[in-house]
């Protein structure tokens, strides 16, 4: 005799087998975490409130470096692969943003290892700015290279249009379907548009570039770390 369950659990399991999945949802908690901490200080509450967000939201921040562990050899390889792209503009921001990240996670591991207290480095504030600075460059790659990608969109988009105003019915479908195939790609192009917008101005704040308070950052890292992990639930579901 077996028993199910009144719901479906596959979806949710094969998600949280992923490290990038955990990843989302700490991810998610820790920045509004921080969100919570900003908001509740200003409203009053007790330091002792105030102080359990805070530490939620810093031992959430370390169990995340602890899981991208190890994590910049993927992205060497990633830089590798990135080799084969054919656009020429195309594979240098997606070899720079691999390599960014790779360096970005590097230096993460050395703050992990410095906050866990295995070891104490001296200069670990700037080993926190040089990461970063990695991290900000990794992401401004992705915003460049989605940039590109609208402009060449754009530009199919532009001869696809010119395809309806041929008289064969054979070019008309074909301009239709094509534009329905671009229509999904820029909606793709789009979500990691305001993905990456929004993601660097945390970094950008971090290194004193811009003046964000921790209420709009917690919100932002929120956001983001959703978005983030509705991409990858479609991912691994195949939604």
């Amino acid at each position: 005799m077996s028993i199910a369950l009144p719901v479906n659990v596959q979806p949710w399991l094969k998600y949280t087998a992923t490290t990038v999945g955990r990843d989302k949802i700490y991810r998610a908690v820790q920045y509004f975490s921080r969100f919570l901490a900003w908001y509740l200080l200003r409203q009053g509450a007790t330091k002792e409130t105030v102080a359990r967000f805070n530490s939620l939201k810093k031992t959430l921040g370390l169990s995340r470096k602890l899981m991208r562990f190890g994590k910049p050899i993927e992205h060497l390889d990633g830089a590798v692969k990135a080799l084969t792209v054919k656009d020429e503009f195309l594979r240098y921001c997606a070899v720079g943003k691999q390599l960014a990240y790779a360096g970005y996670l590097t230096f993460d591991g050395i703050i992990f290892i410095d906050g866990s207290g295995a070891y104490k480095f001296k200069n670990i504030k700037k080993y926190g700015e040089i990461a970063s600075r990695f991290w900000l460059a990794g992401i401004v790659f992705g915003f460049i290279s989605s940039l590109y990608k609208t402009r060449q969109i754009q530009i199919r988009k532009d001869a696809a249009v010119r395809g309806l105003k041929h008289s064969g019915e054979s070019e008309k479908s074909h301009a239709r379907t094509e534009l329905k195939a671009l229509a999904k790609e820029q909606h793709s192009v789009n979500k990691d548009l305001l993905q990456n917008g929004l993601d660097m101005l945390i970094p950008a704040t971090g290194l004193g570039y811009l003046s964000l308070d921790d209420g709009a950052i917690g919100l932002i890292g929120t956001a983001t770390a959703i978005m983030g992990a509705k991409s990858q639930w479609a991912k691994v579901n195949k939604a």
